[in-house]
């Protein structure tokens, strides 16, 4: 079956028909009985779907935007990365990149966030020290074997990327979602520039980018790390703020705790002091980003259901800015924000 078949040469087929011509191809069902389900995910442009038979296992199909070559496609390089320093990832069962799709192990559905919400004490600290294990061997045994040739090499959280994430919550979150303008808030773009200086002089390691406890499957008493298709080089504390802030309800003392269990491994350069600092500018930089996400979903693609994890994230960053007790213009929109809800 021709990919492009009754299609325009510029244009993919809807992701469902490539997912069904992939099953055709590669599974051969015939007339046995098997199921294609998508599944539900966060804003992405992938979409997953769960492919069940009598035959075999159940397996997870990744369909991407666009066809990719598999000889220069990220996910693959940094799968390897992963695999080569023993952090657990699904296993890569087949690569097709005329249609855009990575067939991978199902790793089930519980998700670090899901298992959280039921563990008990000592289970929650192990998992998350585990999660933790994970960055630390991922900047420290991972960002030396990055190659040349991959993609992740040639991107980084650089200030350039920093001010077009905030040119993201400005647009989507400010305007398109609130209907407010910038100079509603007068010095916002400078202190913002601020933060994107001081994080952009921070020396580089490998980042995951989207480590947050959606991304973390625990799967036969192991956690996985997934969805790790957009790495590359930022701040020793991207991950960990990632991990502790977006989307993980953990008090300000156990915050302080689970970056004290991360700096007795990760051998930084920084003071714990500056860390502390570099820790609370990204969660600032990032949670803002993520409003900007949830921005768009609700006044771009109509999605409704984001409007739930904004109050969360504006307390979170409240809560950054309190420790920093600096950025008292940022401060007044993240207050003047929740105030409204």
């Amino acid at each position: 079956m021709a990919v492009t078949l009754g299609m325009p040469a510029n244009e993919s087929p809807p992701i469902q028909q490539r997912i069904m011509t992939y099953v055709v191809r590669h599974f051969r069902p015939g007339f046995k009985h098997y199921r294609v389900a998508q599944l539900i995910g966060d804003a992405s442009v992938r979409q997953y779907f769960r492919y069940t038979s009598d035959k075999q296992d159940s397996s997870i199909l990744a369909a991407y935007p666009k066809p990719f070559d598999p000889a220069h496609f990220n996910y693959k390089q940094i799968y390897d990365l992963l695999v080569s320093i023993g952090v657990p990832v699904p296993k890569i069962l087949d690569l097709d990149g005329e249609l855009g799709i990575v067939l991978q192990q199902d790793l089930g559905n519980v998700t670090l966030q899901e298992h959280l919400l039921t563990a008990g004490e000592g289970e929650r600290k192990i998992r998350i020290r585990e999660a933790i294990d994970h960055i630390v061997r991922i900047q420290r045994q991972g960002s030396p074997r990055i190659l040349p040739h991959y993609q992740a090499t040639g991107l980084a959280f650089d200030r350039e990327k920093l001010e077009k994430e905030f040119a993201f919550f400005q647009i989507h979150y400010l305007r398109n979602y609130r209907q407010l303008e910038e100079n509603n808030f007068p010095s916002l773009g400078k202190e913002y520039s601020r933060i994107a200086v001081e994080l952009a002089a921070l020396p580089l390691v490998l980042c995951h980018r989207d480590y947050h406890v959606r991304n973390l499957m625990l799967f036969k008493d192991k956690l996985y790390v997934i969805d790790f298709q957009d790495a590359r080089w930022g701040p020793s504390s991207y991950d960990l703020a990632s991990l502790l802030k977006d989307s993980c309800k953990l008090a300000a003392t156990e915050v302080e705790k689970y970056i004290d269990y991360f700096l007795a491994d990760a051998d930084l350069e920084e003071t714990q002091d500056q860390f502390r600092r570099h820790f609370h500018l990204m969660v600032v930089q990032r949670l803002l980003k993520a409003l900007g996400t949830f921005g768009y979903q609700v006044s771009v693609c109509k999605n409704f259901l984001y409007e739930q994890y904004m109050p969360g994230s504006l307390h979170r960053t409240l809560l950054s800015l309190d420790f920093l007790g600096d950025f008292p213009t940022i401060r007044h929109l993240v207050e003047s924000e929740l105030a409204n809800r």
